[in-house]
Order: structure tokens, then sequence, then C-alpha cells
């Protein structure tokens, strides 16, 4: 009889780690859905504009992943502020455009293995920004006051 008892009280114990390990894992996806997805939309024109090494007009850009060689180039339009601590913001140019796709997209590495261009698209699909890099997604993140999360 006592070790119906002992394991009763495990039984118990193991369901009170399992409620809360989910009220944990509730309270941080509450966290997380005070913000509102992003999306990005590839777009061929867009690719050839970067190949053109030509700066969208109104835009802001950031590079991640080193200055002279980086993993991606992104371009947030000036109506909304970029939160993060990955991207680090870039004078922009034709001429530095240039250079940096000639280091990171060289001509054979270009097209369905290499870096493309994908517009930003805010969660009502408004264009709000631009990404080259050679991954495929990312997480956009609509915050209050028209401030976005790229990670």
């Amino acid at each position: 009889m006592h070790r119906k008892s002992v394991n009763e009280n495990s039984v118990w114990a193991g369901l009170l780690v399992c409620i809360a390990i989910s009220a944990v894992i509730c309270a941080l996806a509450g966290c997380t859905a005070s913000a509102s997805r992003g999306s990005l939309q590839r777009d061929r024109d867009l690719d050839n504009q970067f190949l053109r090494y030509e700066v969208v007009p109104d835009h802001r850009y950031y590079s991640s992943g080193g200055y002279d060689k980086p993993n991606a180039i992104l371009g947030i339009h000036n109506d909304y502020e970029l939160v993060s601590n990955l991207w680090q913001p870039v004078p922009i140019s034709s001429a530095q455009l240039e250079k940096w796709i000639r280091t990171i997209a060289p001509e054979d590495y270009r097209g369905r293995v290499g870096y493309f261009a994908a517009y930003i698209l805010d969660p009502d699909g408004k264009r709000v920004g631009i990404w080259y890099s050679i991954q495929s997604t990312t997480t956009i993140n609509f915050l209050e006051g028209n401030k976005i999360e790229v990670t």
C-alpha cells in the first residue's frame, strides 16, 4: 500500500510539471502574438534592379554578416524603423551595391541556388522594404509604432 501512495505522488508531480511547462509555453507564445508577421515576395524585376546596382529611393539600407561581404542586404522604407542588433546601418550608393553584389553574388553564382531579391511585405501585403540574400526565408515582425524586426 505504501508503494501505491508513492506512485500516486509521482503521477501528481509529473502532472504538475507538465502544467507548469505548458503555462510557460503559453506565456511565451502570448508575448510573440503581439507582433504581426510579414513575408517575403520574390521578384525577378527587383533581382534585376539589384544586378544593375540600383539603389531604391526612400529606403535606409542595412547589412548583416560584415560590411565587406554581407550575408544579406536589407532596405527598409523611411516610414518604418528597423529594430535589431543583427543588422548594421550602412551608407549606400550604386558603387557600394556593385562592390557587394560582385563579391557575394558573382555571375556564376546567380539563379536558383544563389542570392535573390524579394520585397518585404507587411501583414496586409504592402511593400515596406527589400531583401537580397541567399536565405530564402526570414522572420519579419511588425511592432507598434511602424517598427520592424527582421531576424
